[in-house]
């Protein structure tokens, strides 16, 4: 008997360090869990904490953690899931109620987010929270308005080393990728610049997918010296929208007025497809395809050019005080559309490859740097060169701001081309300075 005694007792002493052992390891794993939530790792955080709820799958904090996790990396339909457990095994549990909340703020189903927060203001909340949750309301309220209107002005004094750029066909300025205009004498100026933009977006629904956005651009600059190269841009665009859990999907059409000088210069109208996903919290994917025609105002023109434009890109925020890096490539294919009259420089099929990194320095400062390489093939044969033109351009930007507010900021910035040919025509090298002032409304 003693020896069954002995036994059993061995038995029970074991299985009680194992189980001592068993929750140790399984206090340890949920603090690197959580550890890794803090560190804003959610998709290791999200692996860690699915691993715990198989092993306790009732428990309210790991189910908790899980649906939050999901939520950073809009994974809705798990973190539905996560919280509905939650509060089955804790109808009261308040933070539950506010992440899901958030979750139908962030699915744009308002309605059913407001009804959760009242829910919540209905208990007793500490005042810092009760604030939380006001303010939570009003932004909802604010998203609900079927009218939403947003803009900029923005005031630029800059310095340009090459307003003509070189003896051919360059391009003196290029605002929003929308204008090459030519030049042919190598001058400096500088210039007072005003740009304007205005937007409007009207929601359809309750829940906000379908919307129509319009975009207005007024831009005007006057040189202090060369009034010929003074520009004036009207632009215009207008078009549908859809958004779908991480998906976004644009159609707009474009239309651009541009008067150089004293004189009406070009008209473009373009139509563009744009899609956007957020992969993940840190990651979004965009591409774009637009097609443009180019009617000089002159009737008498022969330079008149269709474009079809291609373009891939991303955005990625990496760290926890973020670097924001961007990298887009692009292919540009244009064709003049006066097939019957030669003019160089027209028709041609462009490579472009971007990347852009930017920084929040300090609290209010923030930096920007840029690259931008171009390969430019021409399609016609020059016989007085005795060529086919073939360019390439180095393109730097180097800028500082500094946020005065909300509202307003101050940018400083640089830019350096370095355009190559193998026709020396067209060779040429640029510095641009610029300070602005932005304040938006």
């Amino acid at each position: 008997m003693k020896k069954i005694l002995h036994i059993l007792l061995g038995i029970l002493l074991t299985s009680t360090l194992s189980l001592s052992a068993s929750l140790e390891d399984f206090r340890t794993d949920y603090d690197t869990a959580i550890a890794t939530y803090n560190a804003q790792n959610y998709s290791k955080a999200y692996q860690l904490f699915y691993t715990l709820l198989e092993i306790a799958p009732n428990n309210t904090e790991i189910n908790f953690y899980l649906g939050r996790s999901a939520l950073e990396l809009k994974k809705y339909d798990d973190a539905m899931a996560a919280f509905d457990r939650v509060l089955i095994l804790n109808p009261t549990h308040t933070r539950t109620k506010l992440e899901l909340a958030r979750l139908y703020f962030e699915t744009s189903q308002y309605e059913l987010a407001q009804n959760e927060l009242d829910t919540i203001l209905q208990e007793k909340l500490p005042q810092n929270i009760h604030e939380t949750v006001l303010n939570f309301k009003k932004s909802i309220d604010a998203q609900r308005e079927k009218h939403t209107f947003g803009g900029a002005l923005i005031l630029t004094l800059d310095y340009d080393s090459n307003i003509g750029n070189d003896v051919g066909r360059g391009v003196t300025q290029n605002l929003l990728n929308i204008i090459d205009l030519p030049g042919n004498n190598q001058r400096k100026s500088a210039g007072l610049s005003q740009t304007l933009l205005f937007n409007h977006v009207y929601d359809f629904g309750e829940k906000g997918s379908w919307a129509w956005e319009n975009n207005f651009v007024v831009y005007n600059k006057n040189m202090t010296q060369y009034s010929d190269k003074d520009l004036l841009l009207l632009s215009l665009a207008t078009g549908p929208t859809l958004s779908i859990d991480t998906y976004k999907l644009s159609i707009f059409a474009t239309y651009d007025r541009i008067r150089l000088g004293s004189e009406d210069y070009l008209g473009t109208s373009s139509f563009s497809l744009n899609l956007k996903k957020m992969i993940s919290p840190t990651l979004l994917l965009e591409t774009d395809v637009t097609k443009k025609r180019n009617i000089n105002v002159n009737d008498t023109s022969t330079s008149d050019s269709d474009s079809l434009i291609y373009t891939l890109g991303m955005k990625k925020s990496i760290g926890e005080n973020p670097w924001i890096v961007g990298l887009y490539i692009a292919y540009q294919e244009d064709n003049e559309r006066a097939k019957d009259a030669v003019q160089y420089g027209i028709s041609l099929d462009q490579w472009s490859y971007k990347t852009e990194v930017s920084k929040e320095l300090t609290k209010n400062i923030k930096g920007i740097i840029g690259y931008t390489y171009k390969d430019i093939n021409y399609s016609e044969y020059d016989a007085l060169f005795n060529l086919k033109r073939k360019d390439n351009e180095n393109y730097y930007v180097l800028g500082l701001s500094y946020t005065i507010d909300k509202q307003s900021s101050i940018i400083l910035q640089y830019a350096y081309t370095d355009h190559n040919s193998n026709n020396a025509l067209y060779a040429y090298t640029k510095n641009l300075t610029s300070l602005s002032y932005m304040r938006s409304f």
